[in-house]
């Protein structure tokens, strides 16, 4: 390609063209007069090598999929960029009233948790964030949905979306490559000013409440306080006198008065998180610090160093004076490590160094340390299953479920509803509200998959609309269709398009053949069929799929399989097929 002379020249690879274009445009704007950008968006067309001064990727993804696809190898010299919220768009975000809850869209887990910590990070916390990603199913009901750029993700049901756009790189990056380019004369304010220009106008709209939390302990805790990380339960809380439950508390309250490590296994709603405040408050340890950590809402990206914490430098964006984990924070207490079934393989080998060694190394950091703590975990999951799938380590499985509680479901205990029930009224209301004899007999027929969170919801929902403020009656039960259960979801008959449709079929093919359906394979079996899709174009595609519920993607030997909405589909197409007349 002919070349403007003594100017430097970037290659830089995205994952779409819009984001492409975004970046192109950015790195135009600031370094424009020094140098020429060739690009390729790796999900729409093939990239090509090309002779340049810097390789830039947009993204970590990018460089797994490059790599994966044999186009780079650790010969290969590359900068993989940071990036930031786009801050042009943000007065659209300021606009959303003070405490809505807005559900925040991006193409992954890690992305869409790095966009909502930006903008809490520049001051924007006047409203709650929820994050939602290929995989996810939508609980409750959203005015607002924001998204850096990821339009085709966002539920059709919500009305007001506000799009911000690609995320930028950000400024240390940016910074990174005008050096790497050893650009001459170059200014680095032409990089700062239009940043700090865009945060002071921000400030200019919202008061920006900065509190230093990092290395003050006190402080740290009211911020986990302030979130419900705190062992505020007893056993007294939990309430109930059947059999099962009188048998789990006790055989728990034997379990807190030892040091012993706690696996909690039980469904959704059951009340894990109860029952691990309550050990904790009637354990050795109560006077000491109890730190909660949820792993189905920490991006991968983020556990290490919440956990372990880091040193200063430790890393590009670390702060200064370095952080303390929670492992560290918890020491001489209890931490609770819930949703543990969500842990990658990766975190899972270094937890289990933790437990058997009872010492932690912060990242970057030179000097192991003791620390004295008690660990509890939860989950919703089969472990053992997991373990026989090679999902979840053999040896941490066992390392973990030391001491053993599980919590029995609301179906298996349905003598326990009517004192809830009372427990819950009595919570909601100072007044004396009785119940008719039909809405407890309604509630013994149910089967609560909701478990007691779903009790108690429903007993919220019915003081909300009941017509006789002191009496609850069959006339204030939710609709007749909630009481039939969850109906099997009826698809609507349905045509995916040909490439969407090809990659299914392949999946479906490589699970029948027993072999674990990665990209490259996908990829692979495709182009034998002379269907020319790159990986990037294949994984773009599974999250479509996954989106639509014809998809599961596992982490580990399990990768993806076919959910029964994709076999359904699957069966018909090969039906349709079978019954096509052969021509001659």
């Amino acid at each position: 390609m002919l070349m403007i002379e003594n100017k430097k020249t970037i290659c830089l690879y995205t994952g779409s063209n819009r984001t492409k274009e975004v970046l192109c445009k950015q790195l135009q704007e600031i370094l424009g007069a020094n140098i020429n950008i060739l690009s390729y968006a790796i999900d729409e067309e093939t990239p090509l090598h090309e002779d340049t001064d810097l390789t830039v990727l947009s993204s970590n993804s990018v460089e797994e999929e490059l790599i994966e696809n044999g186009f780079f190898n650790s010969k290969n010299s590359y900068f993989v960029c940071g990036r930031r919220i786009n801050f042009d768009y943000i007065q659209s975000v300021l606009s959303i009233p003070k405490g809505e809850t807005a559900l925040f869209v991006n193409d992954t887990k890690e992305t869409t948790a790095l966009c909502i910590q930006n903008l809490k990070d520049i001051g924007i916390d006047h409203i709650n964030y929820d994050a939602f990603f290929p995989g996810c199913s939508l609980e409750g009901k959203y005015n607002f949905a924001i998204t850096a750029g990821e339009m085709w993700l966002v539920p059709e049901n919500i009305k007001n979306v506000i799009d911000v756009g690609p995320r930028h790189i950000d400024m240390p990056s940016l910074i990174k490559i005008a050096d790497l380019l050893e650009l001459k004369d170059f200014d680095a304010a032409t990089i700062i000013k239009p940043y700090t220009d865009k945060i002071i106008d921000i400030s200019k709209k919202m008061v920006i409440v900065n509190v230093e939390v990092e290395g003050i302990k006190h402080i740290l805790k009211e911020k986990l306080e302030s979130k419900g990380h705190t062992a505020i339960y007893d056993f007294e809380n939990i309430k109930g006198n059947a059999q099962s439950l009188l048998e789990v508390k006790y055989k728990a309250k034997k379990l807190a008065k030892t040091d012993l490590t706690i696996l909690i296994e039980g469904e959704s709603g059951t009340g894990k998180e109860l029952f691990a405040s309550a050990i904790h408050n009637a354990s050795n340890r109560k006077n000491g610090p109890y730190l909660a950590v949820n792993f189905s809402a920490l991006p991968e990206e983020l556990v290490e160093s919440e956990l372990f914490g880091y040193e200063e430098g430790a890393f590009t964006g670390a702060k200064k004076g370095g952080k303390i984990g929670l492992f560290e924070q918890a020491d001489g207490g209890t931490i609770f490590l819930d949703e543990i079934g969500d842990i990658s393989s990766k975190m899972q080998t270094k937890l289990l160094r933790v437990l058997q060694e009872k010492e932690i190394m912060p990242i970057g950091g030179g000097n192991i340390k003791k620390i004295d703590i008690r660990v509890i975990a939860a989950t919703n999951k089969d472990l053992k299953y997991m373990v026989s799938q090679g999902a979840f380590r053999d040896d941490l499985y066992y390392r973990l479920k030391i001491g053993y509680v599980n919590v029995p479901p609301l179906r298996n205990r349905k003598e326990d509803i009517r004192c809830l029930m009372k427990f819950f009224i009595e919570k909601e209301e100072n007044a004396s509200v009785n119940i008719d004899k039909e809405v407890y007999e309604r509630f013994y027929q149910y089967d609560w998959r909701g478990n007691v969170r779903e009790l108690k919801n429903t007993i919220k929902y019915m003081l909300a609309i009941r017509e006789n403020p002191l009496r609850i009656s069959a006339n204030d039960l939710p609709d007749v269709h909630f009481f039939e259960g969850i109906p099997q979801r009826e698809d609507k008959e349905c045509e995916l398009d040909y490439h969407l449709e090809a990659v299914l079929q392949a999946i479906y093919e490589i699970n029948l053949e027993g072999i674990n359906a990665g990209r490259n394979v996908i990829a692979q079996r495709l182009n034998q069929q002379d269907i020319k899709l790159t990986e990037g174009q294949v994984r773009k595609r599974i999250q479509m799929l996954q989106q639509q519920d014809f998809l599961l993607v596992y982490k580990g030997k399990m990768g993806t399989v076919l959910t029964k909405k994709g076999k359904n589909y699957m069966d018909k197409m090969i039906y349709k097929k079978n019954k096509q007349p052969v021509t001659t």
